[in-house]
């Protein structure tokens, strides 16, 4: 039997994947959504079969937000076919939920099975250091909206996502020892979603961290969720941008981000080959 799933009732993913399918028909296994400073990192090993800018795809807007690319790549890495989104949508940008949930959505329209999401964050416990690269477990929503408002099955009742297990585990331990192996620190952790675009206070960092987090950012659930309920695995990796009580930037994320880019690189190219294993 199949499943039913659901959905926002808009055909833009739809309309998004019919112009995709107009330059390339490479079927994607795995979805990448690569943060601040993971795109450039990784484009010298991505041989790409067709690329758009967001706006060509409908619904996509411009993304504005520095060290966000703004385009969508169909091709191979480590000789694996994957969709590569550079750059993402942020709701403290003023978009709605349904535009972050694009991306997974066009993904699934496309083929793919699996989507890794990654991110810049800051850290939430003092055990932590710069530069780790921190394996998503779970998270904690506090962003105030639900990217699933508003969603239905077909048969028009709401979408009711389990989220037991809305990151895999086993790629999620497959991440953790291949980072062992290649000597990158890593660690798992608790993503702590905040709207933003403001850096959290004092207080806020310390109630995060009480309430069970152990790093924070302002992306990743708009994406993981709408993802988890189509049916896709889920694989979290974040750059640790700062530590515990150190001053933040926008352009020190960036700089910050740009320098662990390569790990996150190495580590991913590295799993993409394995995880059909999993």
């Amino acid at each position: 039997m199949i499943q039913a799933l659901p959905g926002p009732g808009d055909d833009l993913a739809a309309r998004a994947a019919e112009v995709v399918r107009t330059r390339t028909g490479l079927v994607p296994s795995v979805a990448l959504v690569l943060g601040s400073g993971l795109g450039p990192a990784l484009a010298d090993d991505l041989i790409p079969d067709a690329v758009f800018a967001y706006p060509e795809l409908r619904g996509f807007p411009a993304t504005a937000v520095p060290g966000h690319e703004g385009t969508v790549t169909l091709g191979t890495l480590a000789g694996v076919p994957v969709l590569a989104f550079a750059g993402r949508f942020h709701l403290y940008e003023g978009h709605d939920p349904d535009v972050p949930a694009l991306l997974p959505r066009l993904a699934h329209a496309l083929g793919a099975r699996t989507i890794v999401l990654t991110a810049a964050v800051g850290g939430l416990s003092p055990e932590l250091t710069a530069g780790t690269v921190i394996v998503v477990t779970d998270h904690l929503n506090f962003m105030g909206i639900t990217p699933m408002q508003g969603w239905r099955t077909p048969d028009g009742t709401p979408a009711f996502v389990n989220t037991q297990e809305v990151y895999d585990a086993g790629l999620r331990e497959l991440a953790l020892e291949r980072a062992g192996v290649l000597g990158i620190a890593a660690a798992p952790g608790v993503y702590a979603a905040m709207r933003g675009p403001a850096y959290e206070t004092p207080a806020e960092v310390g109630f995060l961290g009480r309430a069970g987090g152990t790093v924070v950012g302002m992306s990743m659930v708009p994406e993981a969720l709408p993802a988890r309920a189509l049916g896709l695995r889920v694989l979290g990796l974040c750059s640790l941008t700062n530590a515990l009580g150190t001053h933040v930037s926008h352009e020190e994320v960036v700089r910050i981000s740009n320098e662990t880019a390569a790990a996150v690189g190495r580590l991913l190219t590295d799993l993409l080959p394995r995880m059909e294993g999993v």
